[in-house]
């Protein structure tokens, strides 16, 4: 653990917005305070553009969540059994919408359903208050973001832009690196984490982006431009891993014509060394060994394939160049090339489960429904408190696999902070008479926890430590140290912390291995539903889902066993078989009847991928029965785009399989 000048900085930062937040409340007389305060602690983020995204979400979430509570409480407050189910639902629709959105936006989404919660559960006992109480959360709110957005943005701000022009750099320097190495005669070590890093990578850019419209730079790159970037680096993977596969067969089989490994050596020197040669020049260079009809063998075929993908690497990298620095430099005009391809550019989609959101919901259903059951039952006074953390707690930790270690941690955290909470409470706050005094007294726990948040591997400790002082403390303008009050609401928080714990754990828990396999199968449907349609403008959105699962398993692979440990090259290899479907769906090659049994025999073997073998000795049979129907074609551009195709499709199906002969079909 190090704490330096940044993390010291941070706290000082959070600390003064907080004690800003408090003072402003405490000077319009509003009733709760302390949720400005929690809400500076929860807000703040190192980078300022994500803390103004953050606020800005948070302010609309609790708008709408509040919203939500002013229509249902007055509504059903003479029917309890129908206001618990009907807020427990509000909050498990909107987590369930958050789950499925995946970007920091997201965060408004959860916002709006535990806000509901908050503010329902609490006034069911003087609904008549619930729209005074509800303006009052978001106006508690409002002081409170922007507070945390003011002070992180004056004081050492961290812009976003800046840390992702250096990221892009870092980034677009790694998949050179790994090109390089791609393109070397010898496979090099450490080649498949660079790959699982590119891939996690690219992702992370994409979530990094959402927070640049909010950034404190001058200047910030558009989302297109940024867009466009990762939607570069989605191409790079899949055409990158089939040169290098195609480089190595021929390599092995001794049959690399001296022109094809002299443009290789080029192309890589011009990888590490963008000057020495042109784009231009190398993809005439392509095209022209290319022009030469391949012969109706698997060398030739191979061959065709590598130098198809070789121009499409080159062209994908230089322009993939082109925007990062456009990205890095959002000041300066870009060529009209970058213009025209902002201009088609797509947004990119990311992977969604849907049912798993779904199991997601139903454990908040099933655990504020059970806390709601035993406040109704036992009419226990802070049955309330108990309803609200468990909703919260099932938002909070939901994109985790299996949330219930976090929930333990935030159960024992909370825990942790109620001898702090005591201390303050009946020993320091009754001696406190002026706000100086109250900022001073308040000074050595936040800024001690502030510093410790600011570490990644202590936020999550820190922050339930926070919310459970700033909660437990709950200060107003009339402070009162109610010890009965106090244990009945401790008591609660553990029990809300407790029933989310457990509705989580029968629900919605999953190893690291379940989710891998959860994914590889969501990317097989896909890959089915590829096979069985026509090329279209879905190809990048379907590569930008592809990449993102790339990205989420290469995330994963340190927790799994040894039997999921290659799930990364083996999406990858889904990624380029997608690749080519695309270049052989009905109307890109002229079609036959020995390529729709192909389409079909390939989507009937990835909608039984996980019941069935991976590998089908009928399948391959079937295509190599497409190579010898090819290759009976007319001599043409169409032909030579088929027999490329259906080589990196036998590549990525049957890797390990001797080289197509045309006895083997006449067999």
């Amino acid at each position: 653990m190090r704490i330096g000048v940044r993390e010291a900085v941070f706290s000082a930062n959070c600390f003064v917005a907080a004690m800003l937040a408090l003072f402003v409340s405490f000077q319009l007389g509003l009733e709760r305070p302390f949720w400005a305060m929690a809400t500076v602690y929860i807000t703040s983020q190192p980078l300022s553009g994500a803390v103004r995204s953050k606020a800005v979400f948070r302010l609309v979430g609790t708008i709408v969540g509040a919203s939500a509570a002013v229509v249902l409480v007055p509504l059903l407050v003479n029917a309890p059994v129908l206001l618990s189910l009907a807020l427990a639902l509000w909050v498990a629709g909107c987590q369930f919408i958050s789950l499925l959105d995946r970007t920091p936006r997201s965060y408004l989404f959860m916002l709006a359903g535990y806000t509901a919660a908050l503010i329902g559960f609490p006034a069911v006992t003087h609904p008549e208050a619930i729209f005074e109480v509800a303006v009052l959360r978001a106006q508690e709110i409002g002081i409170g973001v922007t507070c945390a957005a003011i002070v992180h943005a004056a004081v050492w701000p961290r812009s976003v832009t800046a840390l992702l022009g250096t990221r892009i750099n870092t980034v677009l320097n790694e998949a050179e690196s790994w090109i390089a190495d791609a393109l070397a005669p010898e496979p090099p070590e450490h080649a498949d984490a660079k790959r699982r890093r590119l891939a996690g990578d690219v992702t992370e850019l994409h979530v990094m982006a959402t927070h640049v419209p909010f950034d404190t730079a001058a200047q910030r790159p558009t989302r297109a431009v940024l867009t466009a970037l990762q939607d570069r680096f989605v191409l790079l993977l899949p055409l990158v891993s089939a040169v290098e596969d195609r480089i190595r067969s021929l390599v092995q089989a001794d049959a690399l014509p001296a022109p094809v490994a002299s443009l290789i050596e080029d192309i890589r020197r011009w990888v590490r060394e963008p000057d020495t040669a042109g784009p231009a020049v190398l993809v005439a260079r392509c095209e022209a060994l290319a022009a030469a009809e391949p012969t109706p063998d698997w060398t030739g075929m191979l061959l065709a394939n590598l130098l198809a993908r070789l121009r499409e690497l080159v062209e994908a990298l230089d322009t993939a160049r082109l925007v990062a620095a456009q990205a890095s430099a959002p000041g300066t005009p870009a060529p009209e090339r970058i213009r025209a391809l902002l201009r088609e550019r797509q947004r990119r989609p990311l992977h969604r489960d849907y049912s798993l959101a779904l199991l997601s919901a139903a454990a908040t259903v099933i655990a504020t429904l059970g806390c709601c059951a035993f406040w109704i039952v036992t009419a226990w006074p802070e049955g309330a408190v108990a309803a609200m953390i468990a909703a919260v707690v099932c938002c909070f930790f939901a994109t985790m696999d299996d949330p219930v270690p976090a929930q333990r941690g935030f159960l024992t955290w909370t825990a942790a902070s109620l001898p702090l909470t005591a201390v303050y409470l009946f020993a320091l706050l009754p001696m406190v008479h002026s706000f100086e005094t109250l900022t001073l007294v308040l000074a050595p726990a936040l800024l001690i926890a502030g510093m410790l948040m600011a570490l990644p591997h202590w936020y999550g400790r820190m922050m339930p430590m926070i919310i459970g002082l700033a909660g437990g403390l709950a200060l107003t303008n009339n402070f009162t140290a109610d010890a009965a009050g106090f244990f009945n609401g401790s008591i609660a928080q553990l029990v809300g912390v407790a029933a989310a714990m457990l509705a989580t754990r029968v629900f919605r828990s999953l190893g690291a291995g379940t989710a891998v396999r959860r994914l590889r199968r969501a990317g097989w449907r896909e890959l089915a539903d590829l096979a069985s349609r026509p090329a279209g403008g879905g190809i990048v959105a379907w590569q930008s889902r592809m990449l993102d699962r790339v990205g989420l398993l290469a995330a994963r692979v340190g927790d799994v066993g040894e039997a999921d440990r290659d799930v990364g090259m083996a999406a990858l290899r889904d990624l380029r078989v997608g690749v080519n479907l695309t270049q052989l769906a009905p109307g890109t090659t002229g079609d036959d009847a020995a390529m729709e049994a192909l389409r079909t025999d390939i989507a009937a073997h990835f909608r039984s991928r996980g019941t069935g073998p991976e590998q089908s000795p009928a399948l391959l049979a079937r295509i190599d029965a497409a190579i010898a129907s090819a290759v009976g074609l007319p001599a043409s551009q169409t032909r030579g785009e088929r027999l490329a195709a259906l080589a990196g499709l036998r590549r990525n199906f049957f890797p390990e399989a001797a080289g197509w002969e045309p006895q083997r079909e006449a067999a």
